[in-house]
């Protein structure tokens, strides 16, 4: 019998080998007072909403999917360098987000956090919870990646 982590890795697999890597551009959405929803703006304030649902995960300043900072923006804390480097790796391989290497360097510094990672003020997330969070996606944009024979 398969476990439910297994089932949810399958799923996002499948979910990743059905959208082109170029969908998943970065980049918070916002709506301007006009009405105009194609104007993207990145992030200046350290967030932490939606800790333990992947879609809608927010951290810091650069973890989150269609989330990153804006340039030059200094990380909140290490779990959200962690993932400024890989929004900058994601970036220099033409926003492939399967890219096994960045995805595989972001779960190396995620478990280097996870054992002893210290927060920024105000952050409302389980450091622990949100890197699982994280590492699940990931993983399953891993296997993604092999599976299409991403570098």
């Amino acid at each position: 019998m398969l476990k439910p982590a297994a089932i949810i890795n399958f799923f996002f697999l499948f979910l990743l080998a059905a959208v082109p890597s170029r969908a998943l551009n970065v980049g918070v959405q916002t709506v301007s007072p006009g009405g105009d929803s194609s104007k993207q703006e990145c992030s200046r304030t350290c967030e932490s909403e939606h800790c333990t649902v992947p879609p809608f995960l927010r951290y810091g300043k650069y973890c989150g999917i269609l989330y990153s900072g804006c340039p030059g923006e200094k990380p909140c804390d290490a779990l959200d360098a962690c993932c400024m480097t890989h929004d900058a790796c994601v970036q220099a391989h033409n926003n492939d987000y399967l890219s096994t290497g960045c995805n595989e360097n972001l779960l190396n510094c995620l478990a280097r956090v996870k054992e002893g990672g210290q927060t920024f003020r105000g952050n409302k997330c389980m450091i622990e919870e949100v890197v699982d969070v994280i590492s699940l996606v990931i993983e399953a944009a891993v296997l993604a990646g092999r599976v299409l024979h991403k570098p």
